[in-house]
């Protein structure tokens, strides 16, 4: 029984080292603080979808992605966002904070 379980835990840690060292693409959003508009640095051509949240939490705005595009957030009320990065696969890729000025 104890061999098993054994091969089961070295199966698992194997995986989850693969998973962290899993290369991920260079990302970033830009310029930060922000007064009209927001780009993304995408290098890999990963990101499918930005999604502006408020601090709350709160939905502001969905972008679909397009290489060297800006993003009009200039509407928006002064303030911190968060801004989640979606990948083609549906996955978040990365959530950063920015400034609204």
């Amino acid at each position: 029984m104890k061999q098993p379980l054994l091969v089961f835990f070295f199966l698992l840690a194997v995986l989850a080292l693969r998973a962290q060292n899993a290369p991920r693409p260079e990302l970033s959003v830009f310029p930060n603080p922000a007064t009209e508009y927001v780009a993304v640095q995408d290098n890999s051509d990963a990101v499918g979808q930005i999604v502006v949240f408020n601090i709350l939490g709160k939905k502001q705005r969905i972008f679909a992605a397009a290489k060297g595009e800006n993003y009009y957030i200039g509407d928006l009320s002064k303030g911190v966002y968060l801004v989640q990065l979606i990948g083609k696969n549906k996955q978040v890729l990365k959530t950063q904070k920015i400034e609204k000025r």
